[in-house]
């Protein structure tokens, strides 16, 4: 059984976008994180946020969500 993350990383991305924005619609953000990742990392995200025509902390907020409620898509 593959873990968490190789889950996240099958899903497609634009289907991962539409299920966080159909929240969205409903909920809004309501908390505030920083955080601390390395660069390269930032910068991929960017691109691939970039890619889907997204601001990059949809992307990130997107994945996030998908993390969070994992267990309610199987």
């Amino acid at each position: 059984m593959p873990n968490v993350m190789q889950q996240l990383f099958v899903m497609n991305m634009e289907s991962l976008l539409r299920e966080y924005a159909a929240f969205r619609a409903f909920n809004k953000s309501d908390s505030v994180i920083n955080m601390r990742i390395q660069h390269q990392v930032l910068e991929r995200i960017k691109q691939l946020a970039e890619q889907q025509h997204v601001p990059y902390q949809t992307l990130i907020s997107s994945v996030l969500f998908s993390l969070a409620n994992i267990e309610e898509q199987k």
